[in-house]
């Protein structure tokens, strides 16, 4: 009996976005977790601090995915006060959810530099990855051709054959947006781009709280 899948979207969103928001409903559609979590950090351990705190971030996402059944919020991380690390992350969501396959999704851009993740060896033993397409990243990029020659697929059904360690290639029309483009407009008052990238849930919250040094 296959067993039923839980998908993760981990990240900083800040802040959460559409293109964000399109991965995780490709992702439903096409493999039918029984919940695509999205999971914000506290602090990323492979960038500079988020710009607003981790309840503003989390509150945006509560926003963003409000409208849609079977994407919900997973806090497990917001109350760290240290750095992030998935193989930590799915370790803890491994004993909340044993009965579950855990699908980790990233973007293209991730998996390029995988490999300096800390035990990302550990990453592929709790959980499958699953990749989102990023614009400007492609398959042949830095540490992208030796692992997908080594746990890669495009075949979806290939998930089931094994509890985890398989790198499923998505095919999603990926959109050019980025949480730094939504910032600068936030920051610069580009009204017309930031209604097409942000829920007008979340746009208004950022207004209302005054976030990013939004106008």
């Amino acid at each position: 009996m296959t067993k039923a899948r839980l998908a993760i979207l981990g990240g900083t969103f800040d802040p959460v976005h559409q293109a964000h928001i399109a991965c995780a409903l490709y992702v439903q559609q096409l493999l039918q977790p029984e919940q695509v979590q999205l999971m914000p950090c506290h602090l990323p351990a492979h960038r500079s601090s988020p710009g607003v705190s981790p309840q503003h971030r989390a509150a945006m996402v509560e926003l963003a995915i409000a409208p849609y059944p079977g994407l919900t919020l997973q806090p497990l991380e917001l109350n760290q006060h240290k750095p992030s690390y998935t193989a930590d992350s799915l370790e803890q969501l491994r004993v909340l959810y044993p009965e579950h396959q855990l699908l980790f999704v990233m973007g293209s851009d991730s998996l390029t530099y995988f490999k300096s993740w800390k035990k990302w060896q550990s990453i592929l033993e709790l959980s499958h990855l699953v990749v989102c397409q990023r614009p400007g990243y492609s398959r042949t990029e830095g540490d992208c051709p030796a692992l997908l020659q080594q746990f890669g697929t495009e075949s979806k059904d290939r998930l089931s054959t094994k509890p985890s360690g398989v790198i499923l290639w998505l095919d999603n029309a990926p959109l050019d947006l980025s949480a730094t483009q939504v910032r600068h407009c936030l920051r610069t008052g580009q009204q017309q781009a930031l209604h097409q990238w942000l829920d007008a849930k979340v746009l208004a919250y950022i207004r209302h709280h005054r976030l990013y040094q939004a106008l």
